[in-house]
């Protein structure tokens, strides 16, 4: 598998993004990603998720239904420099129909 590729989750573990790259516009001034930008990222791993499991734009669009965030944990658990690779892993705790 290539750093590049999206694993499906297997047996409850997290959905994986694709491994992004920091844009440099989202660099502050003490040289770490802004923390607006990690919410960015978040949420393109989410679009990322939708999309593989068929739930995305054309979803909406044929079934007139979409998805939301209704609660978000941020871990800073170490800083973001630019040209730093960035896989998010996201876990979805609960769904409906």
């Amino acid at each position: 598998m290539s750093d590049n590729a999206m694993p499906t989750p297997a047996g409850g573990g997290p959905f994986l993004s694709q491994i992004m790259q920091i844009e440099p516009q989202w660099i502050d001034y003490n040289g770490h990603l802004n923390m607006a930008y990690y919410n960015v990222m978040f949420d393109r791993a989410i679009d990322q998720m939708w999309a593989e499991l068929g739930i995305g734009p054309a979803y909406m669009k044929d079934r007139q239904g979409s998805t939301f965030t209704a609660e978000c944990h941020v871990r800073y658990l170490r800083e973001i420099h630019l040209g730093d690779p960035v896989r998010i892993a996201v876990w979805l705790i609960a769904a409906d129909e």
